[in-house]
């Protein structure tokens, strides 16, 4: 019997979502075929099977959220029986016993106050690691209100059993009150010691529902006393919405932290003019789309201008990494694209190598990818420098923050007019505003403002590009 599991298809993959079983229970699975479609925090993949014959048990739904390397489905031989573990909500994740860490030697036995245990009938659902845990501790894992899927225990269930057991004093011990209460009450801010809350559990123990009903009738006070305006309630904030970072979003918060608190970033702006380059881009944009079906933007000339440019400046074609200094022969430039859930930075490999036709055909191939959640994940990867364009929105200037573990990142504004200065002579001319931003720990200002200063070159003057 073979075991399907949720891949970790990214090194910060930590869960994904069952979008779609493309194969049924029952089914014939030969070795390649997709199982299932996820989506991970970044991009939606097909899971492919691993192994051949008969799709024997689904064990998580479409729809459902399951954490890396745990038990989705079962695949196994015609009569061949699926594993007695294998329930309807899940399996559990596989753990080695080699990724197990555990304390030398066992912390003791903790004496727990019996009034506040339910007894529970059936086996008890618990992660191998929560089960070294519990026993280390001399818990009885009975005891534990599990909150992992299909209510199984987890590492933290009795870690939290443990604590409470350990750090409540004596009024609380003797509380009547579930540990899966109790967990919710402290989540939630409630002090189930002071507040008048009824339990309606047996013998009058406080469960976890009595909790949540408090919450919610307290909330619906509050709320109808907030509606007579008073003095005091004028200086108070309405909030519109309010929810937990999750998926892309928490992602793009954690790596943009990482960056400011850790990459200690020098920028550097210049002007480019840019008449040359409107008009050759004049000069062959409807001839370029009548005979390739491709439409030439200023961001594909732009990209290939910064890639031919980091091809005479491998230093800044660069990475920090574990102490050591990585500079890239590649040259992968990612472009960042607006999506709905945040921002996702495809990758153009090669691109010192690609023509404008090319780099605009595969540019409008993963952006439009992007925006229907269809990138790979190497189409995600392996970038070395991004450029990030906020000019379609009329921002004239700005700064992006660096995207780890690279070392450099462009921030492209808007095309304006305005007076220049030419010999005796003030002339209108076609402006944008270029700024990189570039890891001063590898990378020198003068050598960043070489390399810039070579890319506004190939601005103005675009037909080096042939040469």
């Amino acid at each position: 019997m073979h075991e399907v599991i949720m891949p970790k298809l990214g090194l910060t993959m930590e869960t994904g979502k069952i979008e779609k079983w493309v194969k049924k229970e029952g089914d014939k699975v030969e070795e390649g075929d997709i199982l299932f479609e996820v989506m991970t925090d970044k991009v939606s993949l097909e899971v492919e099977s691993y192994n051949s014959g008969i799709l024997k048990k689904i064990l998580r739904e479409e729809g459902e959220e399951v954490p890396v390397t745990e038990v989705v489905a079962y695949i196994g031989e015609e009569g061949e029986e699926v594993p007695d573990k294998a329930t309807s909500s899940s399996a559990g994740p596989k753990v080695e016993e080699k990724d197990v860490e555990v304390e030398e030697e066992p912390k003791g036995v903790i004496e727990i106050d019996k009034e506040a245990i339910t007894e529970k009938k059936g086996p008890v659902k618990i992660s191998p690691l929560a089960r070294r845990i519990a026993k280390d501790a001399g818990v009885d894992i009975s005891k534990i209100e599990g909150t992992g899927p299909g209510g199984r225990i987890v590492k933290e269930d009795v870690e939290n059993f443990i604590s409470s057991a350990e750090e409540a004093p004596v009024e609380e011990k003797r509380k009547k009150i579930s540990p899966l209460a109790k967990k919710t009450a402290r989540e939630m801010g409630i002090d189930f010691k002071t507040e008048p809350i009824k339990g309606t559990g047996p013998g009058g123990r406080i469960v976890k529902e009595d909790i949540l009903d408090y919450a919610k009738a307290s909330k619906e006070a509050t709320k109808a006393k907030e509606e007579v305006p008073s003095e005091a309630a004028k200086g108070t904030i309405k909030i519109s919405s309010e929810q937990e970072l999750k998926g892309m979003r928490k992602i793009i918060a954690e790596r943009m932290s990482y960056s400011k608190q850790n990459i200690p970033h020098i920028l550097l702006t210049a002007v480019a003019d840019m008449d040359n380059l409107i008009s050759l881009r004049e000069r062959f944009k409807d001839k370029i789309q009548a005979a390739h079906d491709v439409k030439i933007t200023y961001t594909d000339f732009i990209v290939k201008i910064i890639a031919s440019a980091l091809r005479s400046n491998l230093h800044i074609n660069s990475s920090l990494q574990e102490g050591k200094h990585i500079i890239y022969d590649d040259i992968n430039v990612g472009l960042a694209v607006a999506v709905k859930e945040g921002l996702i930075v495809p990758t153009l490999y090669n691109t010192d190598k690609m023509g404008i036709i090319e780099i605009a055909s595969k540019r409008q191939e993963l952006v439009d990818k992007a925006k229907q959640g269809k990138l790979q994940i190497d189409e995600i990867s392996n970038g070395t420098i991004t450029i990030s364009n906020l000019g379609m929105f009329g921002i004239r200037s700005f700064t992006a923050i660096i995207n780890p573990p690279q070392g450099a990142i462009f921030s492209i504004g808007e095309i304006f007019k305005a007076p220049v200065v030419q010999g005796d002579k003030i002339n209108i001319r076609s402006q944008m505003n270029i700024t990189i931003a570039v890891d001063h720990r590898i990378i020198d200002g003068a050598v960043a403002a070489r390399f810039l200063s070579e890319v506004v070159d190939l601005i103005q003057n675009p037909e080096m590009l042939m040469m």
